[in-house]
């Protein structure tokens, strides 16, 4: 008999929105809209898991107005996902907006620059005032952090103070340059949590103070010049009483005493457009510790010299970029070992015929560590002893090249064929000499042939996969195999099936260890519009030393999108002069036309469907605002080109799914190529931190010798730091092996675990950023960051930091 948990959850959803006072009494008083849907997996295997879970989920937005929106969501299901935080996740937001006046108000957002408040959701206000004219002004106040109480039944979850800020921002353009000055002010208050918590958690009050220069620069007509300078000033226990010895800079604004200190940060850039591309420099220098209290991570402890280069030859075919870097980190020379790092990367893309398209990469990461041998230092006699010191460099290489050839593209046939080639390298070396099995190569391959056939919408491809890697000069690794995939739809599209196998076998030295069969089945039906069912399979055969695993995964889903239930407020709608006139205009194949009265009812109707149910509630105030725009127009050309705008914003969300989706699959691509550079360098960061801390005077000191206050919070601080890293290194591998069976689109387009979590949280983020400045790039960037804080915050609920082992540095 199955026994269930069951979890009920009714909570405000957390959306941001956008209201302009402008348009006011220019729509219904009240739209409603939503859907509900039910999953549930049954699992028979090895694995340790629940046989039968289920999730209900329900979402409803109101629309008051056509100006504000507020949706809810409910999720009833047999799993516990909650833990004490001191972040809110249900958040309610309201940005109205009038000319050049906006304003954020309830749980927002906001950033200043990256040294100050940036990107820190806090819950109180905030105002943007965007004139005409040379001067700008933003200012926020509200609550970052709210208290929570130390938990001793919930280890992993976070304790700490409530925390409060405030800071404001001011630009002024003279014309070929600007200059902003920031200022951001937090402080954590004492007496928020009474109940007391281990001293191991090294929480204490803190008090911050940050103030930047910002200035961007036109040079020679072309160049730009953009720099920033920030100071900040932390006090890292305010209970202390013994007073600093010199005021800071900061010392009007801070709350001084003992141990605050004060920190710098510069950062300046050039880049000067060449060619059809662009030359850069830059220039990055972070102090060790420096942090401010309105971002939720940040690297410190670096000096970054970067140049970047990228130039569109031979009539546009090909796009060559280069990118190097130094960078190095011990600023105050007060660690005991120091890393320095160079990074090269040459970046292709060549485009020689219509069929014909090939790219390729290569990039060269280097590191040198320097680290002072601990029983060295306690033998030696004096002072003027020689002291060696153990260098460690790693260096790793990384290539690619892919071909993609189009075999044939007519309507009744498209045949395509895909070649991609991996290489990594890393040789790690000590004294100058290659550490034992310190030597590392991976070699991948695939190679996919897609047969489509429009038509009968269907689609076959073949894949041959193969991986190899060499750990030093004994062990090798072999894996291999085949992989079939068809898709076909029916039913006019409404029924879409996809049915795929796999095989592959692993060989270790030559000798076979195990093989895996992995079969999937599964249909997609839409019915009557509304409604729509799933149904996939999965069964995974694995053999290994004579042992045989059979699990299988059944997903069955449903769900129903409702649209345009309103309450309607009668109201005479305004008839413009030219409604008896006949329009026409096509869209995207889509022929409009008829009367004005006609074309609204038309628009409207496009506007209800459900392939636009999912469009976010934000974006739907902005439709709402320019359907009405278009309903408004009383010439025949105005009307025409505001019904074209308001299509293409109705539109565009779709676009950008599909935009979304390719964004997360190269972002993924690049997590996983970076997966052992990144390793290696977390692993040499805990390493460094952890012969820092056996340094220490306190490290295996008697407990009834004094102890002085300082050097108590010293060794503290660095406890902290290792278990830092420590969390850091094993996320990072954990990660690594969730990343591990992303490798194709499908696995983007059809989530799976976790990253469903991830995926729909940030749609809607992503999307707000990608509409208000459409850059593939900067969309990257952002997820990258993102991906990377979301799996590491949920390792730290399922991984035991202290179960690792060290791969790169010999353990003794």
């Amino acid at each position: 008999m199955v026994s269930f948990l069951c979890m009920s959850t009714l909570y405000m959803q957390g959306f941001s929105q956008s209201v302009n006072l402008d348009n006011l009494g220019k729509e219904k008083l009240l739209r409603y809209n939503g859907g509900v849907s039910a999953n549930t997996v049954f699992y028979e295997g090895a694995s340790n898991r629940q046989p039968f879970t289920y999730f209900l989920n329900g979402n409803l937005n109101f629309n008051i107005a056509g100006l504000y929106n507020v949706p809810l969501s409910f999720t009833y299901s047999n799993q516990d996902f909650d833990f004490p935080n001191p972040f809110k996740f249900n958040r309610l937001s309201l940005n109205p907006s009038y000319k050049w006046v906006a304003a954020h108000i309830g749980d927002a957002s906001m950033t200043f620059s990256p040294y100050t408040l940036s990107g820190h959701q806090f819950t109180g206000g905030g105002i943007d005032l965007t004139p005409e004219g040379p001067f700008q002004i933003s200012a926020m106040y509200g609550r970052l952090l709210r208290a929570t109480k130390y938990n001793p039944e919930e280890p992993n979850a976070i304790t700490a103070y409530k925390r409060t800020g405030y800071g404001a921002r001011a630009t002024y353009d003279f014309g070929r340059a600007n200059l902003g000055l920031i200022f951001f002010k937090a402080s954590e208050e004492e007496d928020s949590t009474e109940n007391l918590f281990p001293i191991e958690l090294g929480l204490t009050p803190k008090d911050n103070a940050v103030l930047s220069l910002v200035s961007e620069v036109n040079l020679f007509e072309k160049a730009m010049f953009r720099v920033e300078y920030a100071i900040s000033g932390v006090t890292e226990d305010t209970r202390l009483t013994d007073p600093r010895g010199k005021a800071g800079l900061l010392s009007f604004l801070l709350d001084e005493n003992i141990s605050t200190n004060y920190y710098n940060a510069l950062n300046a850039s050039l880049n000067y457009p060449a060619g059809n591309g662009v030359l850069g420099v830059g220039y990055e220098r972070v102090d060790p510790d420096y942090r401010t209290l309105g971002a939720y991570f940040f690297n410190n402890d670096l000096e970054n010299i970067t140049v970047n280069a990228s130039q569109t030859l031979l009539d546009n075919k090909l796009n060559v970029s280069v990118n190097a870097g130094l960078q190095q980190d011990n600023l105050d020379k007060s660690k005991s070992s120091e890393l320095q790092r160079i990074v090269s990367a040459v970046n292709l893309n060549y485009t020689a015929s219509e069929r014909l398209g090939i790219n390729g990469s290569y990039s060269n990461f280097q590191s040198y560590t320097n680290i002072r041998d601990q029983f060295d230092y306690i033998n030696q006699v004096g002072e003027f002893d020689n002291v060696d010191t153990l260098n460690y460099r790693q260096i790793s290489q990384n290539a690619t090249l892919g071909l993609n050839y189009q075999v044939k593209n007519t309507e009744a046939k498209q045949h395509a064929a895909n070649l991609n080639l991996i290489y990594q390298n890393s040789d790690n070396q000590q004294d100058g000499e290659t550490t034992e099995n310190g030597t590392n190569a991976f070699y991948n391959s695939s190679l996919s042939y897609t047969l489509g056939y429009p038509q009968q919408k269907l689609t076959i491809s073949l894949a041959a996969n193969a991986s190899y890697n060499s750990i030093g000069s004994t062990d090798t690794n072999l894996t291999l195999g085949p992989t079939m995939v068809v898709g076909k739809q029916f039913f006019d599209q409404r029924l879409r099936t996809n049915f795929s196998s796999s095989y592959n076998t692993s060989f270790t030295n030559g000798n076979q260890q195990n093989q895996v069969y992995n079969f999937r089945l599964g249909g997609n039906y839409t019915l009557l519009e509304r409604h729509n069912l799933s149904l996939n399979i999965l069964n995974l055969l694995r053999t290994a030393s004579g042992d045989q695993n059979n699990d299988l995964t059944v997903t069955f889903g449903y769900s129903y999108a409702f649209d345009n239930l309103k309450l309607k407020v009668p109201k005479r709608e305004r008839v413009p002069n030219f409604s008896e006139d006949q329009i026409s205009f096509r869209y995207r194949g889509v022929v409009y036309s008829g009367t004005v009265p006609e074309l609204n009812t038309q628009l409207t109707n496009v506007y209800n469907g459900p392939q636009f149910a999912g469009i976010p509630p934000f974006k739907r105030s902005e439709l709402h605002l320019l359907l009405a725009t278009v309903k408004e127009q009383d010439k025949k050309e105005p009307y025409v080109e505001n019904a074209l705008t308001f299509l293409k914003a109705l539109y565009g969300y779709g676009d950008f799914l599909e935009i979304y989706d390719k964004a997360l699959f190269a972002v993924i691509e690049k997590i996983k190529g970076n997966m052992i550079r990144i390793d290696q360098q977390l692993e040499a960061q805990f390493v460094g931190k952890k012969l820092e801390l056996d340094a220490h005077p306190l490290h295996k000191k008697g407990t009834t010798e004094p102890v002085s206050a300082r050097a108590q919070s010293e060794y503290e601080k660095l406890q902290e730091a290792l278990r830092e890293r420590m969390e850091k290194l094993v996320g990072h591998r954990w990660m690594e092996a969730q990343f591990s069976s992303f490798n194709d689109m499908t696995s983007v387009t059809q989530p799976k675990g976790y990253f469903i979590d991830f995926k729909n949280n940030m749609t809607i983020h992503s999307y707000k950023m990608y509409d208000k400045e459409p850059d593939s790039e900067k969309l990257e960037l952002f997820l990258e960051e993102e991906i990377i804080d979301f799996y590491y915050k949920k390792s730290l609920l399922v991984v035991n930091p202290e179960t690792f082992e060290l791969k790169y540095i010999n353990k003794q």
